[in-house]
């Protein structure tokens, strides 16, 4: 068994569905492919300024790197609970949080790494392009990455020290050209056309990083429910609306919590709840100083149902 087998099987033992080895020189065109994002969407470069360093060429940056192992696992096999959709962004509460082992390990693996004299970095690399460049999926107009399973699914990246490769076959169908349905989602048009995206007009990003607040170019409408991210455009993409958030397995404690995080109750919540069962689940978005952003966010998608039921009413 060569190395990127053992590797494979070691993703596969610690929890990862998928994997892809390539060499570090396969992602130097993710920063044309960002520049290019930010010559379409001239707003957005102050944004991307700040990570275009992660699009530097691996090997100026780690000399030492040989490889990149891209590490898959489906978000979809997991329910979802009702009370949770359009208020917290599904990928955000199904991936694991420190300590926690539900869906994959990534200190297993890491040890892995650590037994077999592997050196190894994490992260620092453009994840979603250096997925499609593994075969592991495609990225779609709305920019995210697709397995078959479609766009709900963690990545996890590793530069190595070894040489070795492993490319998969995952061919999603693509995006047709007529379809322009994760644009007309996006309330607050940062998509604005395919592969594009203008991330200062994102909810997401306003509902966690840019700490609740709504710039004066934006309404307080365009939030709609959501609390902690968006997932407007993925929601409405065919190749994920097939999906049933209803069956699978269950996930962590997000069943047994879910009704105290519909936002009537959390803006009730204590600081060490908030802590615990929601900053603990945004994948670093939010800091644990930020439980004031989360009573905003609630308390406006309390205003927005509201505005919402008496405009229907009327």
């Amino acid at each position: 068994m060569g190395l990127s087998d053992e590797i494979y099987k070691a993703a596969m033992d610690c929890g990862y569905d998928n994997c892809g080895i390539i060499i570090p020189e396969d992602v130097n065109g993710a920063a044309a492919f960002l520049r290019k994002r930010m010559e379409d969407v001239p707003s957005s470069r102050e944004f991307y300024n700040g990570i275009l360093s992660n699009y530097a060429p691996v090997k100026e940056r780690f000399p030492w790197a040989k490889a990149i192992i891209i590490l898959t696992a489906e978000h979809g096999k997991y329910r979802y609970p009702p009370e949770l959709r359009r208020r917290y962004a599904k990928a955000f509460f199904l991936s694991p949080e420190e300590g926690h082992t539900d869906a994959y390990d990534h200190e297993k693996f890491e040890n892995w790494l650590q037994t077999h004299d592997i050196r190894w970095k994490q992260g620092n690399i453009p994840l979603r392009y250096a997925a499609m460049k593994a075969g592991l999926g495609i990225i779609r107009k709305n920019n995210f990455f697709y397995t078959n399973q479609g766009s709900f699914v963690g990545l996890t990246g590793y530069i190595i020290d070894q040489e070795c490769t492993l490319h998969q076959s995952v061919s999603p169908r693509p995006c047709s050209d007529a379809c322009t349905l994760c644009q007309k989602a996006c309330r607050s048009r940062s998509l604005s056309a395919p592969y594009t995206m203008n991330p200062m007009r994102c909810i997401s990003f306003w509902t966690t990083f840019g700490k609740g607040n709504v710039p004066p170019y934006l309404e307080e409408s365009m939030f709609e429910k959501w609390i902690c991210g968006c997932d407007n455009c993925q929601d409405a993409c065919p190749y994920n609306r097939r999906h049933d958030w209803d069956k699978g397995e269950p996930f962590s404690n997000l069943e047994e919590i879910a009704r105290n995080l519909v936002p009537e109750k959390l803006v009730e919540q204590s600081d060490d709840f908030l802590k615990r069962e929601v900053i603990a689940k945004s994948d670093q978005h939010l800091d644990p100083e930020d439980t004031g952003v989360l009573r905003i966010n609630a308390e406006r998608a309390i205003r927005n149902a509201k505005s919402n039921a008496k405009s229907n009413a009327e």
